[in-house]
């Protein structure tokens, strides 16, 4: 993974994404990861350091993750229904309220992996200052994914927003390409760096999640991994009635 000096990180747009690359279709089947115990609904016990985080690593975080052959089955989310993905961090939770509209099969995608626990012991392995964080990787260096990618691009006028969630693709890949690698803008000048070529899969709006991601953001230096770990413990998915 590069790094950029501050300089250059003004003139990057869509590029900057680009050194995170996902796999093809076509994984290769491997056994299902073990289940968390945070599974069962409880939240994980943390205990936050000087940072506001937590980098202890999760007991179940060098599991393997499965590939898989094709696309996840599709988790049902309408968009006339409200859908959320929890994660709960090591530097806090974060809320994202699922965009089946505007992210279609990326939208299904990622909240299928949500639900099957794919994302449980997974890190944030890059973060741009004041640009954006990115996890959801399991080789955990930018170059992993499920096996698996669907396509579903941006309306060619998107303009992202701070706390727009996206899925993050190899810079030769069609835009809207999405694996399991996924990032949060982290501001507003953020977003207006980025060309409409990311599939967008939901809004992160509230308070709490704003003040995590904030926590993340601080750790980071230049365009690379984060100074401390930060694990995401476990992603839930559920419907708001």
């Amino acid at each position: 993974m590069r790094r950029f000096a501050p300089l250059v990180l003004a003139l990057l747009t869509a590029g900057l994404l680009a050194a995170c690359s996902v796999p093809g279709r076509g994984g290769e089947t491997t056994s299902t990861v073990q289940t968390p115990p945070e599974s069962t609904g409880a939240a994980p016990a943390l205990s936050p350091g000087a940072d506001g985080c937590d980098h202890t690593v999760p007991p179940y975080a060098k599991e393997q993750k499965p590939t898989y052959e094709e696309a996840l089955p599709d988790p049902l989310v309408p968009p006339t229904a409200n859908w959320t993905v929890t994660m709960v961090t090591s530097c806090g939770p974060i809320t994202m309220t699922l965009d089946p509209t505007t992210g279609g099969s990326a939208t299904s995608s990622f909240a299928a992996l949500a639900r099957s626990g794919f994302y449980d012991g997974l890190s944030f392995h890059r973060v741009v200052p004041g640009f954006v964080v990115q996890g959801g990787d399991p080789a955990g260096d930018g170059s992993g994914g499920p096996g698996f990618t669907v396509d579903s691009a941006p309306p060619s006028d998107y303009r992202y927003k701070n706390g727009d969630v996206a899925m993050a693709k190899a810079g030769n890949e069609p835009p809207g390409t999405a694996g399991s690698q996924f990032f949060i803008v982290s501001t507003e000048s953020g977003g207006a760096m980025l060309e409409p070529l990311y599939a967008v899969v939901g809004h992160v709006t509230d308070d709490a999640s704003a003040e995590t991601l904030k926590k993340i953001d601080q750790l980071g230096v230049a365009d690379g991994p984060p100074v401390e770990p930060v694990y995401i413990w476990t992603a839930r998915l559920s419907e708001t009635k």
